[in-house]
Order: structure tokens, then C-alpha cells, then sequence
């Protein structure tokens, strides 16, 4: 009787447990008389197993029960099909793992005494397994969901796969709790079943390896797009203000026409020549042409303004036809990295003197030729690891000309650096 009020009154426990962790899945409870006819039933399954079952079945009917229960709480807050069946499996596993927790503290400090069919054995390994998941229990709330969230779910391959190693786990774990409690099980049919979900497990983290490598690459284009993005915006918020001083010094140009009329009505050649001058000196735009490309064009002027602000020396020779299969914007991506460790290497040099980046992008048949080279310190080859990881680095630029079956080649000469990019069937 003892024992069945034990088992009936963890198994209450429990349920108040999967209430509390499946309440993050939704701000209000939709509990119904069928919900709490479902539960009552289950915890009249569990009495009456302790009495009239024996230890080989009671488990069955005690998984069986759980998984039951974990259902109906779950439905009681809406919780997805998906987000369910990988917590069912992940709560299964934390369930034996803390059964299996008790039996070795109560194997530790009891065992010599009691048995398990002994009425202590029930007390204190319930109370130890109860308080452990209380604990876990707790803690899942703590750190996952402390905050009622609206939870994305997972694709069903990828629930499958994640959900490997527990269910590994509970096979092994339940196997190791039957044989505990003194209850029959063929070894043969063990070792036969651990091994298929060994190599269930590793099947699943080879599906999770190609997911994630393909998640990668999807990031990696991310990036490489919102850099492109970001040269766009530089661009447009230049042409902006390009455009509000166009527009200033059209307002003025109306007075100014005035004064240099004035002038050659009054024959003050040389004055008028002088103001004409400090005119076109005002109209003049700074901005080089080297490509018909506007955002390369912008972004070449701009990382050769930055490297006149450093007093870098920066030559640009571009040779580009409008019509190119490759992507403009990756490209500007390309060209702009180059250029920044290009500008970054000759800011570092022991010589401010010494710097100097030569730039050439060519355009021959249907291939597209990048040329880059700037001074660099030998002696900081130590730091380069690094410095590879910052920005989107050479790993990314070498992943680039892959994309498009091009050749890269980097090396020195002396004091300089020097990287080749070939890109093939660019027309």
C-alpha cells in the first residue's frame, strides 16, 4: 500500500512538472474535464500496476503511461506536433537518467543492506530520482524559457536527427534499470538493439553535419550579400548628398552668373577669367570615372580616397565591359577585400614611405583578370593567422573565385605581396 501511494504520488509530482515546463509554449492553459479525466485515469494505471504487475511489465506500463501524460499537458498549451516529439524523447531521457542516478547513490550507500524489493529501496530511490528532476526541471526553465517565447520549430529530418543520442540513451538507460530491478531481458537482444541505435545515432549525425555545412554556406552567401548591400547604401547616401550640394550650387550659380556678367560688361577681362576659374574649381567633381558599373566605380573612388587620407600610394587600371556573368555586386564584395588587406598590410608597414597598392581588373576574351599588390612588413607574417579571421578574410575570397571555377594564386616578391585572380567564362 506504501508503495503504491509512493509511485502515485511521484507520478502527481510529475504531472505538476510537465505543466510548469510546457507552460512556455503559450500565456493561457486550455485544461478541460477531458484533460483531467485523462490524467486521473493515468494515475489510476499506475496504482493499480503496483499492485497487480509484475517488475518485467510495471516499466512498459510506466513509459507508456508518461508518454501519455506528456501529451496531454503539452495539448493543454498548444505545443506543436514537432516541438513535442523532441521533448517527449529529451524528458524520457532525463526521467532514466535520474533513475539511474538514484540507483547508483542508493548502490553506493545502501546496497549491502537492502534490496530492491525492499520498501526503503522505493523510498529513497523515488525521493532521489524526484528531487534530480525537480532540479533538471528548474533548470530547463531557468535558462531555455525563462520568458513566455513564441518558439520556431525545427523541421521534422532535423527533429529525428537531434533527437539520436537520446534515444540511444533511453535504450541503454532502461536496459540498465531492468537489469536492476532484477528483471529478465536477453542480452542478445540488448547488444542487437544498442548497436542499431548506435548506428542510428551516427547516421543522424551525418545528416546534421551535411545540414549545418549547407546552413554555412547559406551564411557565408548572407554575409557576402549584405556587404554587397551595405557598398550599395554607402553609394546612395553619397549620390544623396551629391545631390543635395548639386542642387546648393545651383541655387547660388544664378547670383554668381550675375556678378561674371557684370564683370564683362564692364570689360574686366583678367577679373572675369579669375572668377571663372574659382567656379569651375567649385563645380569640379572629385570623383574619377573607371567603370560603368556605378557601384564599383563608387566603391574604386572611395577605398582610393581612404588610402590618400593614409598617404598610401593607390594606382587603379580598369579594364571592364558592361556586359559581365558575374555577379556585380560579389563582385564589388571581391575587389572591395582585396583592396582592404591590401590597405590594412601597407598601414602596418615600419615606412609609411614604402606604401603603396597597385590595383588592375581586366577584362580578356571571356576571362576577368584581378591583380592586386601592395608592400608588406615580412617580419609580421607571425600575426597573419590572426588576422585571418577577421573580416570576411582570404578563405572567403578563395570561396568566391571557387564559385565562379576561377584560379587564385597569392605570393611574394621581396617586400611585396602580390594576389592573381583569374575568372573564367565571365561573358
Amino acid at each position: 500500500m506504501i508503495d503504491t501511494v509512493i509511485r502515485l504520488l511521484s507520478f502527481l509530482i510529475y504531472i505538476f512538472l510537465l505543466n510548469f515546463f510546457f507552460s512556455s509554449w503559450s500565456v493561457t492553459s486550455r485544461l478541460s474535464i477531458k484533460r483531467i479525466l485523462i490524467l486521473l485515469g493515468l494515475a489510476g494505471i499506475v496504482s493499480l500496476a503496483a499492485f497487480f504487475t509484475s517488475d518485467s511489465i510495471e516499466p512498459f506500463i510506466n513509459i507508456v503511461v508518461t508518454l501519455i501524460a506528456m501529451m496531454t499537458i503539452a495539448s493543454q498549451y498548444e505545443v506543436p506536433k514537432r516541438d513535442l516529439f523532441f521533448w517527449m524523447v529529451i524528458l524520457l531521457a532525463i526521467n532514466f537518467i535520474s533513475e539511474s542516478i538514484s540507483l547508483a547513490i542508493f548502490d553506493a550507500l545502501l546496497s549491502p543492506q537492502y534490496d530492491a524489493q525492499n520498501l526503503l529501496f522505493v523510498i529513497i530511490t523515488t525521493s532521489i530520482t524526484m528531487t534530480i528532476e525537480i532540479l533538471i526541471f528548474l533548470a530547463l526553465k531557468l535558462i531555455f524559457f525563462r520568458h513566455h517565447l513564441i518558439l520556431e520549430s525545427l523541421s521534422w529530418p532535423s527533429l529525428v536527427a537531434l533527437t539520436s543520442i537520446p534515444v540511444v540513451s533511453i535504450v541503454v538507460l532502461f536496459s540498465f534499470l531492468l537489469a536492476k530491478v532484477n528483471a529478465t531481458i536477453q542480452s542478445t537482444y540488448f547488444v542487437l538493439l544498442v548497436a542499431l541505435g548506435v548506428l542510428y545515432m551516427n547516421l543522424c549525425i551525418l545528416y546534421l553535419y551535411s545540414s549545418f555545412t549547407k546552413q554555412l554556406r547559406k551564411l557565408n552567401q548572407i554575409t557576402l550579400q549584405n556587404k554587397a548591400l551595405s557598398y550599395q547604401l554607402k553609394y546612395i547616401s553619397n549620390l544623396k548628398k551629391s545631390q543635395v550640394k548639386l542642387a546648393s550650387i545651383r541655387h547660388d550659380l544664378k547670383n554668381k552668373l550675375i556678378i561674371l556678367r557684370g564683370l564683362l560688361e564692364q570689360n574686366q577681362i583678367d577679373e572675369a577669367k579669375v572668377y571663372l576659374q574659382e567656379l569651375t574649381d567649385e563645380l569640379n567633381v572629385r570623383q574619377k570615372f573607371y567603370t560603368r558599373d556605378m557601384i564599383l566605380n563608387y566603391l574604386l573612388n572611395d577605398k582610393h580616397e581612404l588610402a590618400r587620407q593614409a598617404n598610401i600610394k593607390f594606382e587603379i587600371k580598369v579594364l571592364l565591359s558592361e556586359q559581365i556573368n558575374v555577379n556585380k555586386d560579389i563582385l564589388a564584395v571581391l575587389i572591395g577585400n582585396l583592396i582592404d588587406n591590401a590597405l590594412e598590410a601597407s598601414k602596418r608597414l615600419p615606412n609609411p614611405t614604402d606604401a603603396a597598392v597597385s590595383l588592375v581588373i581586366k577584362q580578356f576574351q571571356d576571362k576577368l583578370l584581378i591583380d592586386i599588390k601592395n608592400h608588406y612588413n615580412p617580419e609580421e607574417t607571425v600575426t597573419r593567422r590572426k588576422r585571418q579571421y577577421d573580416g570576411l578574410g582570404t578563405r572567403n575570397i578563395k570561396r568566391i573565385v571557387a564559385k565562379y571555377n576561377g584560379l587564385y594564386k597569392q605570393w611574394t616578391e621581396g617586400t611585396n605581396y602580390l594576389v592573381s585572380i583569374i575568372l573564367l567564362n565571365v561573358n
